[in-house]
């Protein structure tokens, strides 16, 4: 109640405002010092992008929590997805849509959400956001993770593996890099196919906008997130 009342006078947010961020950090789970070490990063995400407080408390909370991270990384989600929206074509709303498909799957595999948001904003600069890029990048990472039969023959052509030598699981980062890296000596036939039979019909076109990204917007983003 007290931090409510100070962020309604020394914020752009009113107490009752702070109340409801509040609200959703109490739904996620979250105890009272891990709201108040977490409130401000919200909130500062919120005034930045200018998505309404609650909504923005109920995201990062969310995010949060489907990738494992603690309450404490709060600020850590808030920059970048600021960082994201700020360079990329999407917003915090498009995004929060979008980690909602796919942020268990990161979470589970390791991936980091420095990463997660490269992905999120190359795909969004093709026209691909919230649940449609959710659906396409935990579609594609599901599959290289577990391959069906003509995801593994397609990764075994382009040399593609979601592990390294020794087992360990790769950083999203090194898979974007991998797969761009694969596609770039193939025809627009030979990739078009490619991406159908590694990410599957439905989810092909955001792995396409992930590898077909310039170098100079891929190197622009990744540089402005990290």
């Amino acid at each position: 109640t007290d931090k409510a009342k100070e962020m309604g006078e020394n914020t752009k947010f009113s107490a009752t405002e702070s109340a409801e961020a509040f609200n959703y950090m109490a739904m996620a789970g979250w105890k009272t010092e891990e709201m108040l070490s977490g409130i401000e990063g919200i909130m500062n995400l919120a005034a930045a992008s200018g998505a309404d407080l609650a909504t923005t408390s109920d995201i990062v909370t969310d995010a949060l929590t489907a990738m494992g991270y603690k309450a404490t990384d709060a600020g850590r989600l808030a920059d970048v997805m600021a960082s994201a929206a700020s360079n990329a074509n999407t917003n915090v709303e498009m995004m929060g849509s979008t980690f909602q498909y796919v942020a268990p799957l990161i979470g589970a595999l390791g991936m980091s959400m420095e990463d997660t948001a490269v992905a999120i904003g190359l795909m969004a600069n093709a026209g691909i956001k919230g649940d449609k890029a959710g659906t396409a990048l935990r579609s594609t990472l599901n599959r290289l993770s577990a391959p069906p039969k003509q995801c593994a023959e397609e990764m075994e052509k382009l040399g593609l593996s979601l592990t390294d030598s020794d087992g360990k699981m790769k950083s999203l980062q090194q898979v974007i890099i991998e797969l761009r890296s694969a596609f770039r000596g193939l025809s627009e036939t030979e990739a078009t196919a490619a991406a159908k039979h590694i990410a599957g019909a439905e989810a092909m076109s955001g792995l396409l906008a992930i590898v077909n990204a310039t170098d100079e917007d891929f190197q622009k983003l990744t540089y402005a997130i990290n």
